[in-house]
């Protein structure tokens, strides 16, 4: 009787052993294991589709709490770029929307290294490529553009999120087109945009 007793505690203790050893692995893993959540936001701008409670096609308000307004969703391209800490590389077509070259001035006035690349279009003459030129900003674009534009539209913030979609920065594509854009900070997409941003910059000119 006294083996049997012997073994029976011995049994019990193995497996409280065997049960506390599994509750620690699984708290180690639900909150001692690191664990990344990516993050993907779809923009999409659909121009018939009118905010009754603003103007801010005409004021350029960004603040809009109307939810139907362009503006609400064109924050969402500047509360990304506010996450620069060191860097920025934006190559889109065309440049012309107020809000968003002026959180790009202020950017490089706090320090952010910004390389821009555009198309040479017409509106590379645009008061906000002349703002982004008169601060000092790297500004590149095609030197021969009589075959065909560089008609990209992305950017990258410290090679740590992407901002892509069809859309240009533009008044017209905030406020009159039918557009789209993804802001992602997957790594699998971000790549290939930097090696391809590196290709394109290294293709262009800087603006004279």
């Amino acid at each position: 009787m006294m083996g049997y007793s012997f073994v029976s505690n011995t049994l019990i203790s193995w497996i409280c052993v065997s049960c506390i050893s599994s509750t620690l692995t699984l708290i180690w893993l639900h909150y001692g294991k690191k664990r990344t959540k990516n993050f993907t936001k779809v923009l999409f701008y659909d121009p018939t589709i009118k905010s009754t409670n603003c103007n801010c096609q005409y004021s350029f308000n960004i603040d809009c709490l109307s939810p139907n307004c362009s503006s609400v969703k064109t924050k969402e391209i500047i509360l990304c770029l506010r996450k620069a800490k060191k860097s920025m590389d934006i190559c889109v077509f065309a440049i012309s929307n107020k809000s968003i070259a002026n959180e790009i001035v202020a950017a490089h006035k706090q320090g952010i290294s910004i390389r821009i690349i555009v198309s040479n279009c017409i509106l590379v003459k645009s008061n906000e490529i002349k703002m982004f030129m008169k601060n000092g900003i790297k500004l590149k674009y095609q030197e021969n553009y009589s075959n065909s534009y560089m008609h990209n539209k992305f950017a990258i913030i410290d090679s740590t999120w992407l901002i892509h979609g069809s859309m240009n920065w533009t008044h017209q594509a905030t406020y009159g087109n039918w557009e789209n854009v993804i802001i992602t900070d997957l790594p699998s997409l971000i790549i290939p945009f930097s090696i391809g941003f590196e290709k394109i910059w290294q293709r262009n000119i800087f603006i004279p």
